[in-house]
């Protein structure tokens, strides 16, 4: 067992990315994905039918100008590709950066496990539009995204009658998208198909201060090598999770009750697939913390947490692919309400007049008002002939 430099790594990688104006949670996740990345099929828990892998698809779902990108490829690409290049060994990641279809997925993960039997690859991307579409020659990667998920064997035969395959392929994806780009590019047979549940959304609706200048810790390009090292020192571990008895028992009642709290089949149907998703992040945490590929009590009920921190985002994501262009401009509207807290009907109406009708704007505070989302009032200003309309915020 080799002893880690930081009493936990993400932690530290927390502190390496701060000082902008990106939500830490952004960071966070970016930042399980990249030990997750380097860990593979290399350690596991075995689960008796099956092994768990520290794998996952996650995905930030926020505006062009959420720094997204600043997450994903500035801090976290970025570290990913240092640490290859600081790793005298050949066992350094494979990672794509770039669109790619179904087809040249499966050909090219073939291709990789044939040449170097790598079957484990990492997207990072800050913009994902190229797996969420199922038009064309990419119709089939929902399937690719369900078997490289699940560690399955991942195959296809080319029109010259070779087969493509690698078995256990397996992805790791640490990627973003916006709210627009996602509804238009998922389909509903891609929800239906399962990929969907198979990713975990991340979206924040926190606003850091305001930071004209980035103010980063000090002391962190040395930080940065400090990160790289440690992440390549991960990617030696090898085995089996064991358990503490007192994490075990934990588990098991925590999926117990999570179980008998869902009322409808369906959502007791996915408890297995939420529980995995936590013992996932479970994983990389002691991974994180320590190198004895043994699961705590505190990293079952820290992976819990983390998990609970996006459970709300699926009605977050499930709203953006099914909201109607009248939702959307409800939507809009309640956002510019809940901005200035206050406003005058003759300002909100300036504003939205170039894509609501007078009829549809009536519909849409009413519908905002029987929501309970906003308040409306009358005020008598000066030298008036009658009274203005307010609409007021309840957050």
């Amino acid at each position: 067992m080799t002893i880690s430099r930081y009493e936990d790594w993400l932690l530290e990688y927390l502190h390496y990315s701060s000082g902008h104006e990106v939500s830490e949670l952004y960071h966070k996740w970016v930042g399980l994905g990249l030990i997750a990345a380097v860990l593979k099929q290399k350690v596991f828990i075995d689960m008796g039918t099956y092994k768990l892998y520290p794998n996952m698809f996650m995905i930030i779902v926020d505006s062009a100008s959420a720094g997204k990108s600043h997450a994903i490829e500035r801090f976290g690409l970025d570290l990913l590709v240092r640490a290859d290049e600081k790793d005298a060994s050949d066992n350094k990641l494979a990672i794509y950066n770039q669109r790619i279809t179904a087809a040249a997925m499966i050909k090219s993960m073939s291709e990789l496990y044939k040449d170097k039997k790598e079957n484990c690859v990492t997207v990072v991307a800050e913009e994902l539009g190229f797996f969420t579409d199922m038009s064309g020659d990419n119709m089939n990667i929902s399937n690719v995204l369900i078997k490289t998920y699940d560690n399955g064997l991942l195959s296809s035969e080319t029109i010259a009658r070779n087969l493509d395959y690698t078995p256990n392929a397996q992805l790791n994806i640490i990627g973003g998208t916006t709210p627009g780009s996602l509804k238009d590019s998922v389909t509903k047979k891609f929800i239906e198909a399962g990929a969907l549940s198979r990713m975990i959304f991340i979206h924040s609706e926190e606003i850091s201060e305001p930071m004209p200048f980035p103010n980063p810790p000090k002391d962190n390009k040395a930080r940065r090598e400090g990160l790289a090292d440690e992440l390549n020192q991960f990617k030696e571990l090898r085995g089996k999770f064991k358990w503490t008895s007192e994490s075990i028992d934990y588990y098991e009642k925590w999926y117990r009750k999570t179980w008998h709290d869902f009322e409808e089949r369906k959502d007791k149907l996915l408890v297995k697939r939420m529980a995995n998703k936590m013992l996932k992040i479970a994983m990389i945490l002691s991974v994180s913390r320590k190198h004895n590929l043994i699961l705590e009590l505190n990293d079952i009920i820290d992976a819990i947490k983390i998990r609970n921190e996006v459970l709300d985002n699926y009605l977050y994501i499930s709203s953006k692919l099914t909201t109607s262009e009248f939702g959307e401009k409800v939507q809009s509207l309640l956002n510019i309400i809940k901005v200035n807290k206050k406003m005058k009907h003759s300002n909100l109406l300036r504003k939205v007049h170039h894509y609501f009708g007078l009829n549809e704007f009536t519909n849409a505070i009413m519908t905002l008002e029987e929501a309970d989302l906003i308040s409306i009032e009358t005020e008598y200003t000066k030298n008036a002939t009658k009274p203005t309309k307010v609409y007021i915020w309840k957050g």
